[in-house]
């Protein structure tokens, strides 16, 4: 109840919107701001610490992901998505969990190795990122040389990819 007091108080006094918006005068007023407030300031700044830590986890498992499917390599892939993770292939509209994704990943990577094409490697082009609430959403096109191409798009909440969806060109 005080910290909701005093966050309102704060508000109506005009001091909350200059205290948060200005990182150096945050800084430099702490120890005045934290006890007018009486406390409200900490609990401010442990919340936008988090907020920065969860989105770095999140884009972070974004990277590994990418990394994993651009040398195809199934342990990472696995490694970064959920247990209730999914992969929908456009083309054949075809939803597949983890365990078909790994299988559907390695027909994929034979494929586009045959035939004496280079070893596998996929590239990335056109990368957008949107953050929704604690979910940041990716898409962009994918290109095996030689091979097949096409675009993606999928979800990370909490470090780890919950869904992706792909189709070819």
């Amino acid at each position: 109840m005080n910290l909701i007091f005093s966050l309102v108080l704060a508000f109506c006094c005009g001091f909350l919107p200059s205290v948060y918006t200005n990182e150096s005068l945050v800084s430099q007023s702490y120890e005045k701001y934290s006890e007018m407030f009486g406390g409200a300031f900490t609990v401010w700044n442990s919340f936008r610490d988090f907020k920065k830590k969860y989105d770095t986890y999140n884009e972070n498992a974004l990277a590994a992901y990418r990394l994993g499917l651009a040398i195809g390599d199934s342990d990472i892939i696995t490694k970064m998505a959920t247990d209730s993770f999914n992969f929908t292939w456009v083309p054949d509209s075809v939803v597949m969990n983890k365990e078909e994704y790994v299988q559907f990943l390695g027909k994929f990577k034979e494929e586009a190795e045959k035939d004496g094409r280079p070893k596998f490697l996929m590239r990335f082009n056109n990368l957008i990122q949107r953050k929704v609430d604690d979910t940041i959403i990716e898409a962009a096109d994918w290109i095996v040389d030689g091979y097949d191409r096409g675009v993606y798009m999928h979800a990370v909440q909490g470090g780890r990819i919950i869904w992706d969806m792909a189709t070819n060109s």
